[in-house]
């Protein structure tokens, strides 16, 4: 399924993409020739419309995961425009991605490309884009700041307002630093990887934020009386996301506990 609107001056391209009974968004989005991340190589045939579409130039990539630049390479191929990744990602980049089966199935694989580092501001014609350092979802994960609008586009660091599981090698005190410095900023519209437009984003951001302290303080506090990681893990989140049970662990509530 696939839905295109618009926001403002920004082109919303939306597509589902599903496993078995398990479902998620994607949405990429095009400010004036910038594509913020790509999607995932199988959705080749519908992407590569839009992509033809919106008369792209250049492309920002949020972070490497497959999802978000699984079309990195059609891009690179096709339209030979630059693609701009965080530098300690690129040699990563250049190699073919090579993942556990239900992400090939849910997302494709992610061929090789080259990317470049990204310099410190993006510009198009009519916007400037601060590039912020973000981590937490991955280590070298960034998000895209056009102050003069109000916009804040964060890839994964936001997602939804209660995390329930992360991924292996997520780090949930990264993501609760990067999201105090977001704060900071100054935008009143997110524009997220799987959740889309949202216009209140900064109180969506704050309410995201205060869920994660008040989890970190739980598990805190359960450490403080003896508990290990996995029984706080087993105590907190007592029931197993159909995620887990099909990633065969790669995602996981204990990831969170783990890393706060």
């Amino acid at each position: 399924m696939f839905n295109s609107s618009r926001c403002q001056d920004v082109v919303v391209g939306q597509w589902t993409c599903s496993l078995m009974v398990y479902t998620t968004l994607i949405y990429l989005y095009v400010v004036d020739g910038l594509l913020i991340d790509t999607g995932p190589k199988r959705l080749q045939r519908q992407s590569s419309m839009f992509f033809l579409r919106n008369s792209i130039n250049q492309v920002a990539l949020s972070h490497l995961h497959e999802d978000h630049s699984g079309m990195a390479a059609w891009l690179e191929h096709n339209l030979q425009i630059p693609i701009y990744l965080h530098e300690m990602a690129i040699p990563e980049a250049k190699e073919r991605g090579k993942y556990r089966l239900y992400r090939q199935l849910m997302w494709g694989n992610r061929p090789a490309f080259t990317p470049q580092p990204f310099p410190e501001v993006l510009t198009t014609g009519k916007y400037t884009f601060d590039v912020i350092d973000s981590p937490g979802h991955t280590e070298h994960h960034k998000v895209f700041h056009e102050k003069n609008q109000g916009w804040l586009f964060t890839g994964d660091i936001y997602v939804a307002p209660k995390q329930l599981v992360a991924m292996y090698d997520e780090n949930m005190k990264d993501t609760i630093v990067s999201l105090q410095k977001l704060l900071r900023l100054d935008f009143d519209t997110v524009f997220c990887a799987h959740n889309g437009v949202i216009e209140n984003g900064k109180a969506a951001l704050q309410k995201k934020l205060d869920y994660m302290l008040d989890l970190q303080g739980k598990v805190e506090g359960l450490r403080r009386q003896g508990l290990t990681d996995r029984e706080i893990d087993h105590k907190l989140f007592p029931k197993i996301p159909l995620i887990a049970k099909v990633s065969g662990g790669e995602w996981s509530s204990y990831n969170i506990v783990k890393t706060l």
